[in-house]
């Protein structure tokens, strides 16, 4: 999950790049895309350390 992450994120900042546009549909979609991932990975860690608790 963490590759995927590093992927969208290298994905995102060269859309970025190209559009020179944080507003762009594209750019805002993927960066929603990615918020969801890292949600899920922070989710993930948090229960973890519940459960170590």
């Amino acid at each position: 999950m963490k590759n995927i992450v590093e992927q969208l994120r290298e994905q995102l900042v060269q859309l970025f790049l190209d559009k020179n546009d944080l507003l762009d549909d594209e750019v805002v979609e993927l960066s929603q895309q990615l918020d969801q991932y890292i949600l899920v990975i922070q989710s993930r860690m948090m229960k973890k350390e519940c459960e170590q608790v």
